[in-house]
């Protein structure tokens, strides 16, 4: 009986994934000004100096405990500026009833379905991205804050590294971008529209970031662990 309602909790309450990472930059990223210590509502990043190497520590948590069941509604002067296959698209992500988290996840659901990721020399705005359905990080990132400012959530574009694990200890960070959703309750969180999630693998780097100066690098794992609450 017991085991039988602790099984439902877990089905009915969603469980939060809390994960967390400690990792050591190389000797010659020491001095570069582009990383910098930030939080918000399911990460941080907090930089740190140990035996005089420069480490971040990245702590990343899953959306569940976020409350995004409150009403959105359409921006019209946003929409009265797009043509008529825009806005049919616009509209058949939203209905009068909807809340920002369901449609949030039908956003989700159409990129992870309709949108092909290409590292291909494409254009990445908004009207191209839904063309030609392919885009890499840009053009994802373009097309979910066209569609968060439809319906008048505030977002802005974030830049930085994804680390693509090597070897067992060793991360290749690539450069990336994805988005910070500001809601009016002052919540802040990440989104990755590429991913679909948000996790500890990600770095966070100024905006004026200029990637093509900075070389090739590898960040080394100190530690890991990942935590599952109810």
């Amino acid at each position: 009986m017991i085991r039988s309602l602790l099984l439902l909790l877990f089905v009915v309450v969603p469980l939060r994934e809390v994960e967390n990472v400690k990792i050591s930059f190389p000797v010659h990223l020491q001095q570069e000004k582009i990383f910098f210590s930030y939080s918000n509502d399911n990460f941080s990043q907090q930089l740190r100096r140990i035996n005089g190497r420069l480490t971040a520590e990245i702590k990343s948590i899953n959306y569940t405990h976020l409350n995004l069941n409150f009403r959105v509604f359409l921006n019209e002067r946003k929409l009265a500026e797009l043509d008529r296959d825009t806005k049919e698209f616009v509209m058949s992500l939203f209905d009068d009833s909807i809340s920002f988290e369901q449609y949030f996840k039908n956003v989700s659901i159409f990129l992870e379905k309709n949108v092909k990721y290409t590292e291909k020399d494409l254009p990445q705005d908004t009207a191209s991205v839904l063309l030609n359905r392919k885009a890499n990080c840009v053009g994802l990132a373009n097309l979910t804050n066209f569609l968060l400012d439809c319906v008048g959530i505030k977002n802005k574009f974030v830049r930085g590294f994804y680390l693509n694990q090597q070897g067992r200890n060793t991360f290749i960070p690539v450069p990336h971008k994805w988005m910070e959703i500001h809601l009016a309750n002052g919540v802040r969180f990440f989104y990755d529209p590429q991913r679909q999630r948000f996790s500890s693998n990600y770095i966070l780097t100024r905006y004026d970031t200029n990637f093509t100066a900075v070389r090739k690098f590898k960040v080394l794992l100190i530690e890991k662990s990942k935590q599952v609450l109810n």
